[in-house]
């Protein structure tokens, strides 16, 4: 073993050492003698443990969208992740943002050229298009879920879509996606 690997696990094994000493120290410390110990609260349950974006919908009803059943996968890089659905006439993802909730998007309002607050099933969200995208084609749906979102965005690329109002799309879709959400 080289010593820069032995350096790097003393380190890690001392660290862990000095975490379950102080642990214990505090532990011991603070509390009556022969009292019964306090049950610590569960953990919250993760809603995005359940939830697949890349899943979520069955191949038949990613045709009957107009897409392609094999979705690729999409990393934003910050933090929202899922799949992207491509078909002759137009493109849809489903991404999970598991930190992005209703105060982080209401943050963002200057971000979109319209921003509607609106419900879909049991779910709270609203309806975006981006900044600078305004009679592009696009629109977005975003969830509220737990403690972030689910977001459902089209993009219509085809001129046979032309007269096709791309946010009432989307809420199609979402309908969908939200059906099998957790609440």
């Amino acid at each position: 073993m080289s010593d820069l690997m032995k350096s790097m696990r003393t380190k890690r094994v001392s660290g862990v050492a000095v975490a379950a000493a102080v642990g214990l120290l505090v532990a011991g410390c603070g509390g009556e003698q022969g009292a019964e110990p306090s049950a610590a609260p569960p953990p919250a349950k993760d809603v995005f443990q359940e939830f697949d974006p890349c899943t979520v919908l069955a191949p038949e009803e990613i045709q009957a969208f107009g897409a392609e059943p094999q979705g690729i996968p999409n990393d934003l890089g910050v933090g929202q992740t899922g799949c992207d659905f491509e078909g002759e006439n137009l493109q849809f993802g489903v991404l999970e943002a598991p930190k992005d909730d209703r105060a982080f998007w209401e943050g963002q309002r200057s971000q979109f050229d319209m921003f509607a607050p609106n419900q879909v099933g049991s779910h709270e969200g609203f309806q975006g298009i981006a900044l600078g995208f305004e009679g592009e084609g696009t629109c977005n749906q975003t969830m509220y879920v737990g403690s972030g979102s689910v977001i459902v965005d089209i993009t219509l690329t085809s001129d046979v879509m032309a007269n096709v109002d791309p946010c009432a799309e989307v809420l199609k879709i979402a309908e969908v996606v939200e059906s099998r959400l957790p609440a």
